[in-house]
């Protein structure tokens, strides 16, 4: 999902200087940004078996190091799968830390204004009724969005592989040969692709909320978010004030899911364009996910207590504007389709209905998400991915791999199982949440990138960080 801009700027502070060779850039200032960036288009081939057919227009935005000479560039790879690169590039050059480094934003193909994927299944601002309902919801209504995205795109073509093959042709084109690399959620996903097929030019990455081969998607994300819950609760349980005001979390939830289950409470919310009133109804289900991606946001986290005693005395006023907000984030930040064709390609497809029930068995979101993530891959064309292209591998490349103590997505188990990946690597858990930042992990990962070592890296700095403290009123 979103990738968190404290900890994407952190990266700023180690790493090149972009020379373009096939790739043309020219003199760019996005809104709000003085200092003058590169921008371009890389045209690849959408289908690399037939180099000659449709060509696929990439967005590229190089943010020039202030010092000279620059060390090795850092290409950030984005998250989702469906995030846009590009639209990082305010937020890396309004940063005072780009003193000695070139920041490469390449746009996933499907991602981009030119080749973006989108359906509007999911919620539009003019249908926003969907933005409250759990991902793919509405399962094989996605067959209509297939329809229409097949008459411009190959979908088959949409995968992990191909875009990191992309990202190649754009290291060449901007003629440096050894690049560091830094993923974040499904760019951790990405970046080990990279690695895998392109290793040889891998200086040194860092991985954020790891996303390992081993991990197949929506499978998965229940028992996590459960966990992430589960952490959350104990949290508020030694917090003497936190327990005092909210004795049992886990009990207030089990009780406003409960009630809703059949029993949808009317709400109503500003309509996120008009600002007209909205009248909705709050579901079992869209309360579950609502929950789900708040626990994205540690800081967030800190209110989650409150929330959920507030609804189980009746009150989901606040918990219903929160759970819009975020999920309509959530919804117009990713292009669905690109989602779709890589998911369904790579992690759904390698899921079988009868490990379903137990993967999901006494999680808060029960089974919606997968069943629909299912349903709607059942009606979307696939690529042929190798068992080959997600088998694990080993790497001598260094790589800091990054995980939040309460990620509700990619928890730190993942982190354990991609360390075995990179005997050069070592593996952090800090307090955060998917893809946390902190002036304690920024030092660390700048150390990292500057030795492109994980020996000696001083962590020591993690013991004494803490969560913010829980909202009470």
């Amino acid at each position: 999902m979103r990738v968190g801009v404290a900890l994407l700027l952190a990266l700023l502070a180690g790493a090149a200087s972009a020379r373009s060779g096939g790739l043309s850039l020219s003199p760019c200032h996005p809104e709000g940004v003085k200092q003058e960036l590169r921008c371009g288009t890389l045209m690849v081939p959408e289908n690399r078996e037939h180099p000659q057919g449709r060509k696929l227009a990439l967005e590229v935005v190089v943010v020039p190091a202030r010092r000279q000479p620059a060390k090795e560039p850092i290409f950030f790879l984005s998250g989702g799968p469906g995030q846009a690169a590009t639209e990082q590039a305010r937020d890396f050059a309004l940063q005072p830390l780009t003193e000695d480094n070139d920041i490469v934003l390449v746009n996933f193909r499907g991602t981009g204004a030119a080749t973006r994927l989108d359906c509007p299944q999911g919620g539009t601002d003019e249908h926003p009724y969907n933005y409250m309902e759990p991902l793919f919801r509405e399962g094989t209504a996605y067959a209509a969005c297939a329809t229409v995205l097949s008459k411009k795109a190959d979908l088959a073509q949409y995968t992990t592989n191909a875009a990191m093959d992309d990202l190649e042709d754009a290291r060449k084109a901007l003629a440096y040969n050894k690049i560091d690399l830094f993923g974040g959620s499904y760019g951790t996903r990405a970046a080990m692709v990279y690695i895998k097929r392109h290793g040889d030019h891998v200086r040194a990455a860092v991985l954020s909320g790891i996303d390992p081969f081993e991990d197949r998607g929506p499978l998965n994300h229940a028992w996590a978010a459960q966990r992430a819950f589960n952490i959350l609760a104990r949290q508020c349980a030694a917090d003497a004030a936190c327990h005092r005001a909210f004795p049992d979390p886990q009990g207030d939830l089990n009780a406003i899911l409960a009630r809703l289950k059949g029993h949808p409470a009317p709400v109503t919310l500003k309509h996120p364009k008009t600002g007209k009133p909205l009248k909705l109804r709050l579901t079992d289900a869209a309360f579950g996910d609502g929950l789900r991606v708040m626990l994205y946001d540690e800081n967030f986290t800190r209110r989650v207590p409150l929330l959920l005693h507030r609804a189980r005395r009746g009150d989901y006023q606040p918990f219903a504007d929160v759970a819009m907000e975020h999920g309509r984030g959530l919804k117009q930040d990713i292009a669905m389709g690109l989602l779709l064709s890589v998911s369904c390609s790579e992690d759904v497809n390698r899921i079988r209905p009868e490990e379903v029930a137990k993967a999901t068995v006494g999680s808060f979101i029960g089974d919606y998400r997968v069943r629909g993530q299912m349903a709607a891959c059942s009606v979307w064309p696939r690529a042929e991915v190798g068992a080959e292209d997600l088998a694990p591998y080993r790497s001598d490349a260094p790589v800091l791999l990054i995980s939040g103590n309460l990620d509700p997505v990619t928890p730190s188990p993942w982190g354990e199982v991609a360390l075995k990946y990179f005997p050069n690597g070592k593996h952090i858990v800090v307090p955060g949440a998917h893809v946390s930042g902190s002036p304690c992990l920024n030092a660390i990962m700048q150390q990292f990138l500057k030795t492109a070592s994980v020996k000696e890296l001083n962590t020591a700095c993690i013991g004494s960080s803490h969560l913010p403290s829980f909202v009470l009123n």
